[in-house]
């Protein structure tokens, strides 16, 4: 290998592990607050709040009322500057039901991470009621 090209991909390495540094501590500085701050409320309203999955580059939140009633969101580095949110929904006399979007990491705020939660939480809460969930959020393009 040529040494441009060495040198090349130690740069872009460096690029894509501070991309991935950027994207955690977006999730503990932004994400991580907003789930904590549901976490109260909604356990005091029969949910069982856990992060099952807190590994480098993907973590989840769970909203769960029992083992078959759940909203799953698993937020995922996809690429430099990007990421990918999927809403896993499990309710009772329905197929689970799975939302994938992508997103950019500057899009991610306090507003935004609140209305994520809400929109899950609120399709997950129709699909109990055997309501048809309303359209995704138009902040996320579908894929």
């Amino acid at each position: 290998m040529s040494n441009w090209k060495e040198s090349f991909l130690g740069k872009l390495h460096e690029a894509q592990s501070e991309c991935a540094k950027q994207f955690e501590d977006t999730l503990d500085r932004v994400v991580a607050p907003v789930f904590e701050e549901m976490s109260s409320f909604l356990g005091d309203n029969g949910f069982k709040i856990s992060t099952p999955l807190s590994e480098s580059g993907r973590r989840s939140f769970k909203f769960e009322l029992a083992e078959n009633a759940y909203l799953l969101m698993i937020f995922r580095f996809s690429g430099i500057a990007e990421f990918e949110l999927r809403d896993e929904v499990f309710a009772p006399g329905t197929e689970p039901m799975l939302e994938k979007s992508v997103g950019r990491l500057a899009d991610i705020d306090k507003e935004w991470a609140t209305s994520q939660f809400q929109a899950g939480l609120d399709h997950f809460v129709d699909l109990l009621v055997g309501r048809k969930a309303e359209e995704p959020s138009a902040e996320l393009v579908e894929v």
